[in-house]
């Protein structure tokens, strides 16, 4: 069998663990320092915003769909990426357009104005809800058909278009005896299509979906708490199959490498999503997982043993499963390369960052974060 690691390497990890310790604390600081003065680059999964996949027949680039992206939206925070359609020939964008109202404060009340000039007393009162996305709910009262008021899908549409707002569908809400209708606005989608004609005259959306802040303020919530639940159980897990000294090391290193982590993506000013608490959670899986590799051969091989002696045992146990880590981290960061390379301008290349930079410093802080940490702890704490 090939052994990457001489089985006889004797280095001496616990001897520098006290200069890596002090390294990682002062990246740890400074990384919440960058969290906290930056903040993170929300995407449209928590920030809210227009989702548009656009269609093109023609090979059109992602630089050249940015392009018109930023001259379109020039204030607003604006995405692209390749979308991948195997049942279809075209060429496909996903863009994603930061939440804007459609309808300002004067632009309601001309409308409000407008729809009261036509209908008069039958009709109650109009309400925008940005958070809805563009639509326009109007209230008439429940004799307003009695009274011979047409609330026809077209005379509303028409109603609305004379303002300069182009109408999707009108659709009658609430109860059966209730006249309540709602208007959905053509919105950023057409803005967005228009825009694109030069490119490709035959572009179309495909696809357009809209996101609230209140919904993305609770997915950014949910997001959170699954890192927070998958390190409490992580704890739970590494105190029930080791002991009450392993847990905190455990902890303490993943702790450590997503804050680290998520400092380094808010310096490359990337946006998080879902896509960016998939590939936390992800690594914080692997770097447990090597964390628990070392802590099962130290528990095998340290007994009772304290001070210089237990500094040995845990010294043999990480160079006996060097070549272990050293291959499972090489065979992982060779598949998040291709995800990179391969997957440029997709979700995939985003995971595949995290995920390399998530395996070069899990695979450090299993070493010089997890075991230094368990050995300070067993050290002052223990009555063995």
């Amino acid at each position: 069998m090939m052994n990457i690691i001489r089985p006889d390497t004797k280095f001496d990890f616990m001897g520098s663990a006290s200069l890596f310790t002090k390294l990682s604390i002062g990246l740890f600081v400074a990384a919440v320092a960058v969290v906290a003065v930056r903040g993170v680059n929300l995407g449209l999964d928590f920030a809210g915003g227009h989702e548009v996949l656009l269609e093109f027949e023609q090979p059109i680039t992602s630089e050249e769909v940015r392009g018109r992206l930023n001259e379109l939206f020039p204030e607003v925070d604006t995405a692209v990426q390749r979308f991948d359609v195997p049942t279809s020939t075209g060429t496909f964008y996903l863009t994603r357009i930061e939440r804007s109202e459609s309808l300002g404060e004067d632009e309601r009340t001309r409308m409000r104005d407008r729809f009261q000039d036509e209908y008069g007393d039958v009709f109650e009162g109009l309400d925008y809800n940005p958070e809805a996305g563009d639509v326009v709910k109007v209230d008439f009262t429940e004799n307003a058909t009695v009274a011979g008021a047409d609330l026809s899908s077209q005379k509303l549409s028409g109603v609305t278009e004379d303002l300069g707002h182009p109408v999707r569908l009108v659709r009658q809400v609430g109860r059966p005896d209730e006249q309540r209708y709602e208007i959905v606005l053509k919105g950023v989608d057409v803005t967005l299509v228009n825009g694109m004609k030069p490119l490709d005259p035959n572009v179309r959306a495909a696809r357009v979906e809209f996101v609230g802040p209140t919904v993305g303020k609770q997915l950014r919530n949910d997001g959170i708490l699954a890192i927070l639940y998958a390190l409490g159980f992580i704890l739970l897990y590494v105190a029930f199959r080791f002991d009450v000294f392993y847990g905190p090391g455990a902890i303490a290193c993943l702790v450590h490498d997503a804050i680290i982590t998520v400092a380094l993506l808010s310096l490359l000013g990337a946006q998080f999503s879902l896509a960016t608490i998939a590939g936390l959670l992800t690594l914080v899986g692997y770097s447990i997982n090597d964390t628990i590799v070392i802590f099962d051969r130290i528990r095998e091989r340290l007994g009772g043993a304290t001070g210089a002696a237990m500094d040995s045992r845990i010294n043999q146990a990480i160079n006996e499963t060097l070549g272990r880590t050293i291959m499972t981290s090489a065979t992982t960061l060779l598949a998040c390369f291709c995800l990179m390379f391969f997957g440029r301008g997709t979700v995939m290349a985003e995971f595949g960052l995290i995920m390399t930079v998530g395996i070069l410093i899990g695979t450090y802080s299993s070493i010089y974060v997890a075991a230094p940490t368990f050995r300070l702890l067993r050290n002052r704490f223990s009555t063995d």
